[in-house]
């Protein structure tokens, strides 16, 4: 009965098997259009051998490598032996050794700096940011006659050398009773980095419409809120930006911590760090030690930063 009807299915034409379909020959356009599709998938692959992305990467290659070279030696040199660092030819392979670290931070007073350095920094940080994005955002919203005057004021304060600023400093600080104190550094500190806070936080603002302020007054805010609810969020970016400026200005200040700060008790790590350097001898695993305590922090912090600089960034364009 099976073969009658497959005879049938046959002779009317078909194949015995009905519900297959015969495959369709292959034209010289889909071979054309497959083989160029490998290529191009090909050239894709292998572009950056052409000879201008070489020489990119040759200047790129070039370009870590005197950045980031200084620093690895700079790591290495703390865990190795005295020897080891003054052998030369350079030893590559070695015992590691934390010896260097010991000294400086346990058996010295330079855990101490490190805490002075960290908590000068931080308040300069954030009460320059405080008061300068809000002096940004009041010369940015309240334009008044002598608003641009007040902003190139600011920045010309910044034009001039700073050695300039260190004796009349010292001796107002001394009047004061303010030497060798974290407030009178933090004063001191925070008045050098509030241009760069109102500079950097006034380009953030002017990008803000105003239509967005007096929208979220509408729906009830006082200015106040419209600024600290609508506007900061849009230009976290700006602030990401400023306190990278920020704190690494405040982090590695020298000059005037060592006129303010040089008796000890408010005396910063690079303060310190340059006294390890004398006349005659020169303390390299130590200053070694001070340095990478000085670099990884702040590695550390900008990595942070930097990945809340591009979540800033995102959400300041979706709102």
């Amino acid at each position: 009965m099976n073969r009658d009807k497959r005879r049938t299915v046959e002779d009317a034409g078909g194949s015995g098997y009905p519900d297959r379909t015969p495959l369709r020959a292959v034209s010289t356009q889909d071979r054309d259009a497959f083989a160029g599709a490998r290529s191009s998938a090909w050239v894709e692959r292998w572009r950056w051998l052409r000879p201008s992305a070489m020489l990119a990467f040759v200047f790129l290659g070039a370009y870590l490598l005197i950045s980031l070279f200084p620093i690895y030696w700079i790591i290495i040199s703390s865990i190795k032996t005295r020897v080891d660092t003054l052998a030369m030819p350079p030893v590559w392979f070695f015992r590691p050794t934390f010896k260097a670290y010991l000294d400086v931070f346990v058996f010295e007073s330079y855990g101490k700096y490190f805490f002075n350095t960290t908590v000068i920094a931080l308040s300069t940080t954030t009460i320059s940011l405080a008061v300068g994005s809000m002096a940004a955002y009041v010369m940015d919203r309240y334009r008044f006659r002598f608003s641009d005057l007040i902003a190139y004021s600011l920045l010309a304060t910044r034009m001039i050398f700073p050695i300039v600023y260190a004796i009349p400093l010292f001796l107002l600080f001394r009047d004061l009773g303010l030497l060798d104190t974290h407030i009178g550094l933090i004063i001191a500190y925070t008045t050098f980095s509030l241009p760069y806070a109102v500079w950097i936080m006034s380009g953030f603002f002017a990008a803000v419409p105003r239509e967005i302020d007096e929208a979220a007054m509408v729906d009830g805010c006082s200015r106040f809120g419209a600024y600290c609810r609508v506007i900061l969020p849009l230009t976290a970016p700006g602030l990401a930006a400023a306190t990278i400026f920020i704190l690494l200005l405040s982090w590695n200040e020298f000059l005037f911590a060592l006129v303010l700060a040089g008796g000890g008790k408010a005396k910063t790590l690079p303060v310190a760090a340059a006294q390890l350097i004398g006349q005659r001898e020169i303390e390299w695993n130590a200053l070694c030690a001070v340095s990478t305590a000085t670099i990884v922090p702040l590695l550390a912090f900008f990595s942070l930063v930097h990945k809340y600089l591009l979540r800033g960034m995102i959400a300041g364009a979706v709102k």
